[in-house]
């Protein structure tokens, strides 16, 4: 009865954890770190339910494993899972990398000019004048 206890605790504290990064991403959403919070709140949402799915799936009557009783086999079924995601994250990126779609890099820099919404207004407006002088 322990482990379904801290069975059940784990899954609260991960769903306590995604909304929790959920709702503090939300005023910071444009952000790179809105972006880093709101990945860490799907991953803690997904963290929660997908060992009850799979494991429903697999074993509709249920199934009695627990980590003290099979700390080896355990063990190896997490090295496999980390091992399956990184096959699956590098078939993905060689899916997307395509090398004809790559911009050649720069070997040195050039400037750029700025547009007229960059320039401050008296620039804009010492260059807009007529060459002999403001007509009245």
């Amino acid at each position: 009865m322990a482990a379904l206890s801290g069975g059940v605790e784990m899954i609260r504290m991960l769903f306590a954890a995604a909304v929790a990064l959920f709702v503090l991403s939300l005023p910071i959403h444009a952000t790179a770190m809105g972006g880093v919070f709101r990945r860490a709140a799907g991953f803690c949402f997904v963290a929660a339910l997908l060992p009850s799915f799979v494991l429903g799936l697999l074993f509709p009557e249920g199934i009695g494993v627990s980590i003290s009783q099979h700390p080896i086999a355990m063990t190896f079924v997490v090295v496999v899972a980390i091992a399956a995601a990184y096959v699956a994250s590098a078939i993905r990126r060689w899916l997307r990398d395509d090398p004809a779609k790559k911009q050649p890099r720069l070997l040195e820099k050039t400037p750029i000019e700025r547009s007229r919404r960059q320039q401050d207004l008296f620039a804009f407006l010492a260059d807009n004048q007529p060459p002999d002088g403001p007509r009245s």
